[in-house]
């Protein structure tokens, strides 16, 4: 029996992106397949939790909303956490893992990433985020506008980083998208050797035909937030000449009071949504739009809309074309091009037909074909591990 540690910030119930809901999708499809999987997190308690690192000074959920101190203790303790070291090293010694998997480690420092492999361990790291090359993870200033460059400040908190961890690299990296590996290599040179692409798997959903008839509806799911487009989004719909279409946005954020309280009937503010209100969100929706003004790495939407053969309007930036649908290509627009987009919600309300996806989830990105990749990055993790001993 394998024995897997996942280390990983947060863990459901408290998320608030898709690398912890794929992490501990992760996990339990690592269980079905017979190993024997353990956790270590920030703070987050549940089943199969190992350890948890108390959140300092505020939990990671919460950063968005805290104060200029807070956010400055939150980054030094970010550069580097003993209390972290000291549960990592606490659950390797007890659990004895034969692979560590880190996904999301903000909060935890780069401890997290060097820890394993100093101790011996075979590691496998896998790229979410922008966490190595910036202090927000994102590449976001904090005006909530995208970089167009790395700002000094996140240059030197990398290069910080990068001390504690080039010493002691994980063994193999994984990438969600071919644009956050080419991010990384560009800045990383370390990484390069060890780096391969792992898309997030696609696991079609069987989903009812919507009613013939219906005015078309447009969705959004995610943080409503300015680098997510949302402020975008709802510029392009009000002002498009869409006839009865709808707009539904499904989430919750900074911008969420300043922009529902400005928009017309036709833009339904869904406000945030449990699974079964996710599942009832993409069952109502024709076509959903990814308007990321951020260097997106691979948004687990596209994924679920891909999976239900729902048509997308996706931003041009990170990896959100390398996961549309064939027959969405076309509707790809310009990020923060509000016109752009305008023009894309326009031509789907003319003719959705013109956008339906036929095309197959590719079969050799399922969940079975994706574990098969996976444990073959663990093997070779552990075949460098062992040429490290």
């Amino acid at each position: 029996m394998r024995r897997v540690l996942i280390v990983s910030s947060l863990w459901p119930p408290r998320v608030l992106g898709g690398a912890e809901l794929y992490a501990h999708a992760l996990a339990t499809r690592l269980a079905a397949r017979g190993c024997e999987v353990g956790a270590v997190t920030l703070g987050v308690d549940g089943p199969g939790v190992l350890a948890t690192v108390k959140p300092w000074p505020v939990p990671l959920e919460e950063f968005a909303s805290a104060n200029a101190i807070e956010h400055a203790l939150l980054h030094a303790r970010d550069l580097y956490n003993p209390d972290a070291k000291r549960a990592l090293e606490r659950a390797l010694r007890e659990f004895r893992p034969d692979v560590v998997h880190s996904h999301t480690v903000a909060g935890l420092s780069g401890v997290a990433l060097a820890t394993p492999s100093r101790l011996g361990y075979a590691h496998v790291h896998t790229l979410h985020d922008y966490w190595l090359l910036c202090q927000r993870m994102s590449m976001v200033k904090r005006s909530g506008t995208a970089c167009e460059r790395r700002c000094t400040s996140c240059i030197l908190y990398s290069m910080e980083r990068e001390a504690l961890v080039r010493p002691h690299p994980p063994d193999v990296v994984t990438a969600v998208s071919y644009a956050v590996a080419r991010e990384h290599e560009r800045h990383l040179p370390w990484i390069r050797d060890r780096l391969r692409v792992l898309p997030n798997p696609v696991e079609p959903v069987p989903v009812a035909p919507r009613q013939p008839g219906a005015p078309v509806t447009f969705g959004y799911i995610g943080q409503v937030t300015r680098h997510k487009g949302v402020p975008t989004l709802v510029d392009a719909f009000t002002g498009a000449e869409v006839g009865d279409a709808r707009l539904r946005i499904a989430g919750t954020g900074p911008v969420y009071d300043e922009l529902s309280t400005r928009t017309p009937a036709s833009v339904e503010w869904l406000g945030w949504v449990d699974d079964a209100g996710k599942d009832a969100f993409f069952a109502s929706i024709d076509c959903l739009v990814v308007p990321s003004e951020w260097k997106d790495p691979a948004p687990l939407v596209v994924n679920e809309a891909r999976a239900r053969r729902i048509p997308v309007i996706g931003a041009q930036i990170g990896g959100i074309p390398e996961l549309v649908a064939p027959e969405s290509a076309a509707l790809l627009f310009p990020a923060r091009d509000v016109f752009a987009l305008r023009a894309r919600l326009e031509a789907f309300a003319a003719e959705p037909s013109l956008y339906a996806v036929t095309t197959d989830v590719a079969s050799d990105n399922t969940w079975d074909a994706h574990l098969d990749r996976m444990l073959a990055a663990y093997d070779d993790a552990s075949r460098s591990a062992g040429a490290r001993a």
